[in-house]
């Protein structure tokens, strides 16, 4: 397939929908969004909308009957993670990329048996959706602890956290939809970003807060550790801390920790790096803002269904990884 336009459909359009919808409009005519299915006719034919005027469908099946007719390459998966392994099933059967919004599924298991399936199909493109990989800052942070700028890394720090009252009533506090609440929500981001930036983590310990009643977990704390790197000035045991949350103060950070010096990126101060030695000396480094990793994710994954090329994209594999850390956390918070 040459690099001409990647034509996708989204599958589930539900808020995490707009983002892709917007990266491929800003992918200078590169990805067109062809299709738009999920069950809810107002949610379809608001996001074909939002696409500029993609045909809509209630089903994946509806959606397969068309696909030649479509010149269909690919699909973005943002259902709930409940329901995804038979439309990836049927996606990968029919030749068609996917790109499955994280978590890949709610449970280990679950991960497992939809990885078996993409690896069933050898030549048919898988990808999960960790955007933060494609965040520039993080990009950057890699190279400076890479070229030395921090000495050796000795923690990882992230905190993604919010206030969402309105989680407390949707499915994604739902354990029967989701398979968990803020750590399987926001955490397993965090867990990639800690796998993408040091190495494989394995859960130490953790704690989780439950504020509302009876459903999932609303706030995690977790500890991790790396048993494998593959960067240099990173050895293995560096220590991760992993703060997750659906009900307190919006925070979301990155943070390493070195010998010689601490870099923290802050999404709320999007345009800047800090790096501060060890005597406290601080310095901005200009970065470009966050909001492009969407978009630079999509172009990534249409230049890996076309031309195969390497890319910093999370594989199938990647994101059992993070589905089997985010159960290892649960069972450390049950003591």
């Amino acid at each position: 397939m040459s690099d001409s336009v990647l034509n996708v459909a989204v599958v589930g359009a539900g808020g995490i929908a707009g983002a892709h919808v917007g990266a491929a409009k800003a992918s200078g005519g590169r990805v067109r969004i062809v299709a738009v299915v999920d069950p809810l006719e107002s949610s379809r034919e608001k996001t074909a909308s939002d696409a500029g005027g993609a045909k809509v469908f209630s089903s994946v099946e509806g959606l397969l009957e068309s696909a030649k007719e479509l010149n269909l390459h690919a699909a973005i998966v943002c259902t709930p993670p409940a329901v995804r392994l038979n439309i990836v099933q049927a996606l990968l059967g029919a030749g068609i990329a996917v790109l499955s919004e994280k978590p890949l599924a709610q449970s280990a298991a679950a991960a497992r048996e939809i990885a078996a399936l993409a690896a069933n199909h050898p030549k048919v493109i898988t990808a999960v959706a960790y955007c933060h990989r494609f965040t520039p800052a993080v990009v950057e942070m890699n190279r400076l602890v890479e070229i030395g700028r921090i000495g050796r890394l000795t923690r990882f720090e992230n905190v993604f956290a919010c206030d969402l009252p309105g989680h407390r009533d949707k499915w994604m506090s739902d354990r029967s939809f989701s398979g968990g609440g803020a750590f399987i929500d926001m955490g397993c981001h965090s867990l990639d970003l800690y796998h993408f930036m040091v190495g494989r983590p394995k859960v130490r310990g953790s704690v989780f807060d439950h504020t509302w009643s009876g459903r999932a977990e609303s706030g995690a704390t977790v500890l991790v550790a790396a048993t494998t790197t593959q960067r240099k000035n990173i050895t293995p045991g560096v220590a991760g801390v992993i703060e997750s949350g659906w009900a307190e103060t919006s925070r979301f950070t990155v943070t390493l920790v070195g010998t010689a010096g601490t870099l923290i990126y802050d999404y709320e101060k999007p345009g800047e790096i800090v790096f501060k030695d060890l005597g406290g000396k601080v310095e901005l480094l200009p970065i470009e803002a966050h909001d492009v990793r969407f978009g630079r994710q999509l172009l990534a994954f249409a230049d890996l269904v076309q031309k195969g090329a390497a890319c910093a994209l999370a594989s199938f594999e990647d994101g059992v990884l993070a589905a089997e850390a985010v159960e290892q956390a649960e069972a450390a918070s049950k003591g």
